[in-house]
C-alpha cells in the first residue's frame, strides 16, 4: 500500500513524499509501522487531536472505522495536516 504525505507532514519524513507500506491490518498498525520508521514524534502528530486528517482511499478514516479502519494492500493512504486560515 502507498502512503503519501503532504505539506508539513514531510518535516517528520525528512521530506519524503511516500512510503510503500507491507500490507498491515489497520490505521493503527500502519501508525506503529510509521512510528517505527520515521519515529516517535511522527507518531505522536499522527495520533494527535487536530494534527492532520488520515484519508484511505480518499475517505476520512472518522466515517470508516477511526484507527481501527481496514486496509487492504491497494489501498492508497495520504497524510494531510491541518491547515489555519481565515
Amino acid at each position: 500500500m502507498k502512503v503519501l504525505f503532504y505539506s508539513n507532514a514531510r518535516e517528520y519524513t525528512s521530506g519524503e513524499k511516500s512510503f510503500e507500506a507491507e500490507t498491515t491490518s489497520s490505521v493503527k498498525t500502519l501508525i506503529d509501522l510509521l512510528g517505527k520508521q520515521y519515529g516517535e514524534k511522527f507518531k505522536t502528530f499522527l495520533l494527535g487531536n487536530n494534527t492532520c486528517f488520515i484519508l484511505v482511499n480518499g475517505k476520512g478514516i472518522m466515517t470508516t472505522g477511526g484507527l481501527e479502519t481496514p486496509l487492504h494492500p491497494d489501498d492508497k493512504i495520504e497524510v494531510l495536516p491541518l491547515i489555519g486560515g481565515g
